[in-house]
């Protein structure tokens, strides 16, 4: 067992001087490097397409490093220029007000369409020949479902309420069956395939379908447009405050000239601009959007403020209320359960047949199992289990759909492979982490190692760590340290760390206590104890559990990439919301390939390390 520690802590200490001198650190950017954040209102692969030989022209032109960042979550988009992880971005109207209150950035110019309009408006899409009009989605019968854009969109959120739901004191919850939240172009392909019956769009994101893939211009063709709001405000490009004088001189100068140079270099100019749907980009600064400030303040106004929130004896109290009515009757079967449980855990037992099955234990079991058939009677509707026919008779889509993934487009695998692998990396050194921080809690945990009062209030605090989910976890240290995987390693690290410690814990619990007690009859130490008595049993099963552990988080790190945190998981739900199938399957390939390498790697460890 000696040798396995110290090969574990040679290992442990081999990471660190490969990471030191293999890895160098992202260096805070300077006053010559900036990033250039960019709302993916499509597909990160479509949006770098129309961006990137302007971000060109940009670093040749200014002499700046410019690196781009794409992201199809406005809130990330702000939050990284809060924290100097970017330092320019195009906003539309909505999220830059957002970035001008809480990013420390200010508006220096604004887009041009390609007719020479300085504003868009927001639309409602219904799939064409659905029959379906304004009256008909105003009349809140609760029969449909609605899709809308990001919280903080303009087009996708806001002006609907403002100008459309906010007038008609519409609630959209109370009005319709389902209200979801979508990009743009997850909205439009949507309502073209009929999984929802109406969405928000854009004049400017129509225009961009029209002229994408093949694909995605015969979805936008099944839909139209059933409502318009008025002129909005076109988007807009910020940058932080702090950035010098120079910097941003060079800035204002690139943009506010771009495309308006004559002769065949004004051309190609213009061109770039034309497939960004933009003829120019204007001089502009924060007043540009005051009217934003206005329809967010209209909004306000029209939300409800409730007073003081209730107190837990008041909910309780207004919930019971109901049953005096006999409308909630089930809390009635939920205080009984509760009650049946209590006395199946405590009722006194035949202490020569503990196992016995008196009339008492038998009537509990009998309250205890029906009530879970109960329990599952009662939820067949909340959970829509109706709808488990709809499989077979709606086989024709589901063949539809297989039908796409049995085409896969191979032509971006290599970014697919690289992408995976940066996932892997996360797993690995986040499992790494988690059982350094699993071994001394799952030890302090145990009841037969701790004390009580030790070991309590460290099972409390396992089950924070298990309990809050990575994405939170990732989101919170994204704000600490950055965009980037270190966020998803140190989500993975918690959350894996409370599920390993909790294992661990239940190990220890199950040795056998013979040679604890031998270690201690020869006048070893409590840690003698541990060491020499508690570890070697355990080592196997802690092995076992740390391996299961690290295939497990190759699988949900791909998550992680959707907030930011780097790997896979960004062009996986790129690709679904894209609805490109072709893609998603590849990806799909290469995450069950990489998997069953590590499954591989597991067991060849397991049968050398047990």
């Amino acid at each position: 067992m000696r040798m396995l520690l110290l090969r574990l802590a040679a290992l442990f200490g081999a990471f660190l001087v490969a990471g030191q001198a293999a890895a160098t650190p992202a260096p805070a950017p300077d006053s010559q490097t900036i990033n250039f954040s960019i709302l993916s209102a499509e597909d990160q692969q479509s949006m770098s397409t129309y961006w990137q030989p302007l971000i060109d022209d940009l670093q040749s032109q200014t002499g700046l490093k410019v690196k781009a960042f794409y992201s199809s979550n406005y809130t990330t988009l702000i939050q990284a220029m809060a924290f100097n992880q970017t330092q320019v971005g195009w906003f539309s109207a909505e999220p830059a007000v957002e970035a001008i209150k809480r990013a420390n950035a200010e508006v220096f110019a604004r887009t041009v369409d390609d007719h020479g309009h300085a504003t868009y408006t927001s639309v409602i899409l219904a799939k064409k020949g659905s029959g379906l009009t304004l009256d008909r989605l105003l009349r809140c019968d609760h029969t449909l479902s609605f899709g809308l854009g990001d919280p903080t969109s303009t087009s996708g959120t806001l002006a609907p309420k403002v100008f459309l739901f906010g007038p008609r004191h519409i609630d959209l919850n109370s009005c319709f069956k389902q209200v979801r939240s979508a990009s743009h172009q997850n909205n439009m392909l949507s309502v073209s395939s009929g999984l929802v019956d109406a969405a928000t769009n854009n004049s400017v994101g129509l225009a961009y379908y029209r002229s994408g893939s093949p694909e995605v211009k015969a979805a936008v063709d099944q839909t139209e447009v059933i409502w318009t709001s008025p002129d909005l405000p076109e988007s807009s490009i910020l940058y932080r405050k702090d950035l010098s004088d120079g910097v941003k001189a060079k800035l204002k100068a690139f943009f506010t000239s771009y495309g308006a140079a004559p002769g065949p270099e004004g051309d190609r100019q213009r061109e770039i601009l034309k497939k960004l749907k933009y003829s120019a980009f204007a001089p502009a600064d924060n007043s540009y959007l005051a009217p934003i400030v206005q329809m967010q303040n209209y909004v306000a106004a029209q939300t409800p403020v409730s007073g003081k929130a209730p107190t837990m004896i008041e909910r309780w109290n207004s919930y019971f209320a109901g049953v005096k009515g006999g409308k909630r009757w089930e809390a009635w079967v939920f205080l009984v359960l509760v009650a049946a449980v209590l006395f199946a855990l405590f009722a006194p037992r035949d202490a020569a047949n503990p196992v016995a099955a008196t009339p008492a234990r038998r009537a509990t079991n009998v309250l205890v199992w029906g009530g879970v058939v109960f329990l599952l009677l009662i939820s067949f509707g909340p959970v829509e289990m109706w709808k488990a026919t709809l499989i077979v008779t709606n086989s024709a889509n589901t063949q539809r759909l297989t039908q796409s993934f049995l085409h896969p487009d191979f032509t971006l695998w290599q970014d697919y492979v690289a992408a995976m692998w940066l996932t892997v990396q996360i797993a690995l050194w986040g499992t790494f982490i988690a059982i350094l921080i699993a071994v001394p809690l799952g030890l302090l945990a145990s009841r037969n190692v701790s004390p009580p009062w030790i070991q309590q209030p460290v099972r409390r605090l396992l089950d924070v760590l298990r309990a809050v989910p990575d994405l939170v976890v990732a989101t919170l240290f994204l704000v600490a340290v950055g965009l980037g995987p270190f966020a998803g390693v140190i989500a993975i690290a918690i959350n894996t760390g409370g599920v390993l410690a909790k294992l661990f814990s239940e190990a220890v619990e199950s040795i056998d206590p013979q040679p604890v007690e031998g270690v201690k009859a020869v006048g070893g130490s409590r840690l003698h104890e541990v060491i020499w008595g508690v570890l070697p049993q355990v080592a196997p099963l802690w092995t076992s559990y740390a391996l299961y552990r690290f295939e497990s988080n190759a699988r949900s790190a791909t998550v992680l990439g959707l907030i930011g945190a780097g790997g896979i998981g960004q062009l996986l739900f790129d690709s679904l919301n894209a609805f490109k199938y072709g893609q998603t399957a590849v990806i799909v390939l290469v995450i069950v390939v990489a998997v069953s390498l590590i499954d591989l790697l597991s067991q060849t460890l397991r049968s050398r390390l047990m």
